[in-house]
């Protein structure tokens, strides 16, 4: 092989993709439900999201951040009005977590941050030790991170914390709904920031653009991007001074563009609420199935009770490709503008499969 070990590859090839739909190399078609996790909150090949990169590679495709660019600017400002606060791009989830470590730390002058026991923020060095697992081989991790089950997040805090990390909804854990209620007015009490990871459950694929209560702080990805690498720290506060904090890559304009013209579609077609309407139905079909059901939104997780691996084949078998939330649970993660034929489609193939 010419790549490191790093991933536990499905034996597909994928050559191309349209709507809620990846072809392989054989020629079948497969209904993608988990949009390269989480990324094609649109689809592939979305005809909005096409024109604006074309558009934008034919004018300019890269440019350092020392100089203005008008369509960066513009997904700044759309995203500053949308959640409050200034807007730091960079490439991937991880960066924009570890854009709000640090963001956190200088803010405060504290050290310890808070994360939530069995978390998910990605995988660089800080970003790892907010997470927690896959660490091993890898330490010593960055100190200061303590993690603390979610029941106790608010409990913990004190004027020693710098911020509180918490998803919303943690997707590698089985799409567990965290208790974030109260998490702001104890922060706020403290001097801390509360950060939400929004990574995978943001944009309005659980059903809502917000999650309450309002955060100091949220980070972005995958969606972001509608299937190119984008990643956001959206900050009421601003500690940074030039040179503190930066990115070669980060806000790229064709990136900036196809995150623009998603935005703009999944706020014009309202597809957040289209979101909790599919997933009501996902929910219904695989809870009368007889699977336990977590998650929102079209962010679910069916519990087997037993190895996901052998549904997950069956599911490719179907002609369905997913991934998993856990060793016992399948994730589903379908594009924001699905049908509710391809919601009934997906629903009959686990049927079939578990």
């Amino acid at each position: 092989m010419s790549w490191l070990n790093t991933y536990a590859r499905f034996p597909l090839t994928i050559t191309r993709g349209e709507g809620s739909r990846i072809q392989a190399d054989d020629g079948r078609w497969y209904l993608d439900a988990f949009t390269g996790i989480g990324v094609m909150a649109l689809g592939h090949a979305h005809p909005e999201v096409l024109a604006a990169i074309h558009a934008q590679a034919d004018a300019l495709l890269h440019a350092s951040n020392l100089l203005h660019v008008p369509v960066q600017s513009e997904l700044a400002r759309a995203l500053s009005e949308l959640y409050g606060g200034r807007v730091f791009f960079c490439n991937s989830g991880s960066e924009a977590n570890e854009t709000a470590l640090k963001l956190a730390r200088k803010h405060t002058g504290r050290v310890e941050v808070l994360a939530v026991e069995g978390s998910f923020h990605g995988r660089t060095y800080g970003a790892l030790a907010l997470t927690g697992r896959y660490q091993e081989g890898f330490g010593p991790m960055p100190s200061g991170i303590r993690h603390v089950p979610a029941e106790a997040l608010r409990e913990a805090i004190s004027e020693r914390t710098a911020a509180v990390f918490v998803e919303p909804i943690a997707g590698e854990s089985g799409c567990r709904p965290l208790p974030i209620a109260g998490l702001r007015e104890a922060c706020d009490a403290h001097g801390a920031l509360l950060v939400y990871d929004e990574v995978q459950c943001g944009l309005g694929r659980t059903g809502r653009l917000h999650h309450a209560p309002r955060p100091h702080v949220r980070t972005l990805a995958k969606a972001l991007g509608g299937g190119l690498p984008l990643g956001a720290c959206v900050s009421e506060v601003d500690p940074f001074t030039p040179g503190d904090h930066g990115s070669t890559f980060g806000g790229n304009p064709v990136s900036c563009a196809a995150g623009l013209a998603t935005l703009e579609v999944i706020l014009r077609d309202a597809l957040p609420a289209r979101c909790e309407a599919l997933g009501a139905r996902l929910r219904a079909g695989l809870e009368g199935l007889g699977l336990r059901v977590t998650g929102a939104g079209l962010m679910l997780a069916a519990h087997l009770g037993a190895p996901a691996a052998p549904s997950l084949a069956r599911l490719r078998e179907a002609g369905v490709v997913t991934c998993t939330a856990g060793p016992d649970a399948l994730r589903f993660l379908p594009p924001f503008n699905s049908s509710e034929a391809e919601i009934d489609e997906l629903i009959a193939a686990v049927s079939a499969s578990v």
